[in-house]
């Protein structure tokens, strides 16, 4: 009776839809009345126990009548517990009961009746008043067809062995009214009950079959954004290039199932190009877009020694890649060992971060431009700055520095600087101090945006 899955709910049959509406309606009124069930079992308990001229059978009909109401109140507290905590785990008993829940509520009702009218026997005719508010009471129950034919049957059983039991079977003339009245009771309590119980079951699978039929799409969705995400992470380099002069370390870590971030490199006659983007937003036609980008990009990497011409070409690639108009920073970076010259172009894209080896201080590279797909005509702006062995370059995603904490603090870019500055270690090294450095800052925030970072060290 615990929440079903997604995948659960996909899956649900119309008899499972009818028992779990049934089962839901059953744990709120069977739990109400079980209390009363064990304010009588209490009652019993002392009664046997103490009167002197009771039968000794009562004592264990007392005591077994108890131990199982007191065990089926103990097993609805945890499923109702359950049914109202998102994370609550019912225990063992508890989920033995819930996957026949209906068996376990008739067994009990029988075994009430059976031990009331059981310790009613001895006062000539009180069990009839037992035999008529216990019929009376299953009206409330929702219960298949089937089921309340054995919880009626089960209790005239009861009935017509007290019958016989009791004094009053003696004379025929009072036994065979008392059958026939109890019968009618029986009769008309079984047809209010499954009446209303036939509403409900039609009211469930309507309801059913609307929230499979949801389910069924929400998982579609989910597979469709499962495969887009690993046809982007397919669309990421695997590893970066093994080049001799250069050391190479890049990751990116999307909020979403499809994110908006995308980096990749490029070798352009001996010369390294690095490119890193971020679509406006994150999800599937951030997804889309980033597919487009990519596939232009592979297309012209033989004009990216030219870096500017490259991202003003690209213009219309984003501009008619989407009917939305999304926008996209990018920003390459090209190295050329020969020259010890670094170009770099920008859309739009957070500023470069250029480490001097040399005296570890940090400078930032911004090149003011509108972002590809802004359709302001603007030319794609380009720089030109030295290098030396010993420098570290670092491209990123504004996903680092907006990063917030729980203060609203943001993470900014001075700290990037001041931590990439302060490791002097590989590549590799440096992304993860500052990936680590980000999650310490954020702590228990969630991640809104995505997070991309490619650090390249001159060797």
């Amino acid at each position: 009776m615990d929440r079903p899955s997604l995948d659960q709910l996909a899956q649900i049959t119309e008899p499972q839809m009818v028992r779990r509406r049934f089962d839901e309606h059953n744990l709120v009124w069977a739990y109400v009345i079980s209390w009363l069930f064990a304010f009588t079992s209490i009652i019993l308990v002392v009664v046997s126990f103490a009167a002197k001229q009771q039968p000794l059978s009562h004592i264990p009909a007392s005591l077994i009548d108890a131990a199982l109401t007191l065990f089926m109140l103990a097993a609805m507290s945890e499923l109702r517990k359950a049914r109202r905590r998102e994370n609550w785990k019912p225990n063992a008993y508890a989920r033995m009961v819930g996957k026949n829940f209906a068996a376990w509520l008739i067994t009990v009702f029988v075994v009430k009746f059976a031990t009331l009218v059981f310790f009613a026997l001895a006062d000539n005719g009180a069990w009839i008043v037992w035999a008529v508010i216990f019929p009376t009471s299953t009206m409330a129950l929702r219960l298949l067809p089937r089921q309340r034919l054995v919880l009626h049957a089960s209790i005239m059983a009861v009935v017509i062995a007290a019958a016989l039991a009791a004094p009053v079977s003696r004379s025929k003339t009072r036994t065979v009214p008392l059958f026939a009245a109890l019968g009618v009771v029986h009769a008309f309590c079984f047809t209010i009950g499954a009446l209303t119980s036939r509403g409900v079951k039609r009211t469930a699978i309507e309801e059913g079959l609307q929230r499979r039929t949801e389910a069924r799409e929400q998982l579609r969705i989910r597979d469709e954004l499962r495969f887009a995400r690993e046809v982007q992470i397919s669309m990421l380099p695997e590893a970066p290039p093994q080049l001799a002069w250069t050391d190479i370390a890049g990751i990116s870590l999307p909020a979403s199932e499809v994110g908006g971030d995308y980096f990749d490199y490029f070798v352009v006659d001996g010369r390294l190009a690095i490119v890193c983007g971020d679509v406006a937003g994150h999800g599937l036609a951030s997804g889309i877009t980033l597919s487009a980008l990519r596939s232009g990009f592979t297309l012209l990497r033989d004009e990216l020694l030219d870096p500017a011409h490259v991202l003003d070409r690209l213009q219309e690639v984003v501009a008619h890649s989407s009917r939305r108009r999304m926008m996209v920073t990018i920003s390459v970076l090209l190295l050329d060992p020969e020259t010890k010259i670094a170009t770099i172009a920008s859309a739009g894209h957070p500023p470069l971060l250029h480490i001097h080896g040399a005296t570890r201080t940090a400078e930032l590279i911004e090149l003011f431009a509108p972002p590809l797909g802004a359709r302001l005509g603007d030319r794609v702006p380009q720089r030109t700055v030295p290098f030396t062995v010993g420098d570290t370059f670092v491209l990123h995603s504004d996903g680092i520095y907006e990063t917030v904490n729980a203060h609203g603090e943001e993470y900014s870019l001075e700290r990037l600087g001041r931590v990439i500055a302060a490791c002097s270690g590989t590549a590799e090294e440096v992304r993860d101090t500052v990936l680590r450095d980000v999650d310490a800052f954020r702590g228990g925030e969630p991640q809104q945006d995505d997070v991309t970072i490619v650090v390249v060290r001159i060797v």
